[in-house]
């Protein structure tokens, strides 16, 4: 299942003098958490969480998503964010206040499938990368998005969000890789910095494609929904490939 946390914040910091970033915000929820909680989410190798950040004017107004995989920490995510009205994002020298928390569910695949209904139609869908999204190969970051890697990364990802309904058929998964292919871009390279590096991506729109049966194109909007949730790419719990649809 899971859990989705859409945080309004504001701060007294103008957002085009001060650049608020999906890692920086990352360590403040980790100092919220239990003592175990956090070394269990650094130690992790693959994070029970996606999250990011986006400003949402120029008056200091931002919008923290958190998507939480786990029932038990979600819960745990879900009392913090009742009990905390204000927090001090150290790296970024910034206090941010919780204006408002809204918390929902996808509980199952019936979920997605019915998100991913209303682009049942649509021969073409577009998506936005918010923030700094990057894929790796051979130990490289690309500068441009690869449909391949992509569909990939969202199949690993809902594997392990919905193990008890995994997609595990890997003729599926070919046929997927033949038929979706990207029809256009509006893409700008970026560089996203964390812990004294600089991870090479990109940030904008592309528009794809595909020659699917009925029920592959199914297929391919689920998982389209599911990576507004969980991100796209590498990094995606410090801040990283965030993900949307748009219509």
């Amino acid at each position: 299942m899971i859990n989705h946390f859409s945080v309004k914040l504001g701060s007294s910091v103008q957002s085009d003098e001060q650049k608020l970033t999906g890692y920086q915000i990352y360590a403040c929820l980790l100092s919220m958490l239990k003592e175990e909680t956090a070394e269990f989410l650094h130690e992790n190798s693959r994070s029970p969480i996606s999250q990011n950040i986006v400003a949402r004017s120029e008056k200091g107004e931002f919008l923290w998503e958190i998507n939480v995989f786990d029932d038990t920490l979600a819960d745990e995510i879900a009392g913090v964010l009742a009990g905390t009205k204000e927090f001090y994002a150290k790296k970024a020298d910034i206090r941010l206040m919780i204006d408002s928390v809204q918390h929902t569910t996808v509980k199952n695949f019936a979920d997605i499938r019915s998100r991913g209904a209303a682009m049942a139609d649509r021969r073409n869908i577009k998506l936005d990368f918010q923030t700094t999204t990057a894929l790796k190969k051979s130990s490289e970051f690309l500068l441009f998005p690869d449909m391949e890697l992509m569909l990939k990364n969202w199949w690993n990802s809902w594997n392990i969000i919905f193990p008890d309904t995994p997609f595990d058929d890997e003729d599926a998964l070919n046929l997927l890789l033949r038929g979706v292919y990207i029809t256009s871009y509006h893409l700008s390279s970026s560089v996203y910095r964390m812990k004294g590096n600089n991870i090479k991506g990109f940030f904008g729109s592309i528009t794809i494609g595909n020659r699917l049966s009925e029920p592959m194109k199914e297929l391919l909007n689920a998982l389209l929904v599911l990576s507004e949730y969980s991100g796209t790419g590498v990094k995606t719990a410090l801040g990283m490939g965030k993900t949307t649809i748009s219509f």
